[in-house]
């Protein structure tokens, strides 16, 4: 036992990973609201035009510059929030081999891949995740028998709001490129963002009690494993 326990990688806690993926989350609900404040303001602007009303130089300038700075802010919070919650998603698999979990679907390379792979990326990330919950949980402590352990609501509703999130922001960007001075187009470009921006929070939102909720059953799953 002692020798096939060498061969097994080290634990370690996701907690200070986990700290940090939840204070980037928390970072990007916040922003995500005040760009729903700003994308409405936008639809507003267009509504105005519509209707044939004047809109001021300085209101176009104003939510120009605003909307420059939101979507960098956005595109810089993003990137930062990947990178750590690819790191967290990583060691959490790694962390299944150090609980001598056995029969494994996904290697640790899919925690990352499966995000980058284009459209294997719209349900392999949430296959490895449903996997990384069922095995981490502490009410079973059979290295084998973990595929039965029921998966809560929770997961899919956040994988679901991510993916239409994702879905509804690539819409939107392609609609404001080919729309020009349409306006019914950027009127429907700007509604897709206000309602992305809605999904991009609530997914922020979910992520942080699945990152907690993960991490604390992996370390109540060590904690019994030691005490037995």
């Amino acid at each position: 036992m002692q020798e096939e326990a060498s061969f097994l990688p080290p634990y370690i806690s996701l907690r200070s990973l986990a700290r940090w993926a939840t204070l980037l989350l928390i970072a990007t609900v916040v922003v995500a609201w005040i760009a729903v404040g700003v994308n409405l303001h936008e639809l507003r602007l267009l509504f105005q035009a519509t209707g044939g009303e004047r809109v001021e130089p300085i209101a176009r300038e104003a939510y120009s510059l605003t909307d420059a700075a939101l979507f960098w802010t956005q595109i810089v919070l993003f990137s930062a929030t990947a990178g750590i919650f690819l790191s967290w998603l990583y060691q959490a698999r790694v962390n299944l081999r150090a609980l001598g979990v056995r029969r494994l679907r996904f290697s640790r390379e899919w925690a990352i891949a499966g995000f980058l792979v284009p459209v294997l990326n719209a349900f392999r990330p949430y296959q490895v995740m449903r996997e990384v919950w069922q095995a981490s949980v502490p009410e079973n402590l059979d290295p084998f028998d973990w595929r039965s352990v029921p998966v809560p609501l929770l997961l899919s509703i956040w994988w679901g709001a991510f993916v239409a999130w994702a879905g509804l922001e690539l819409m939107a960007l392609l609609l404001s490129f080919g729309a020009g001075v349409n306006l019914p187009k950027l009127q429907l470009a700007s509604g897709l963002r206000v309602i992305a921006d809605v999904l991009a929070a609530a997914a922020a939102f979910l992520g942080c009690f699945v990152v907690w909720r993960i991490s604390d059953a992996q370390d109540e799953k060590r904690r019994l494993q030691a005490s037995a």
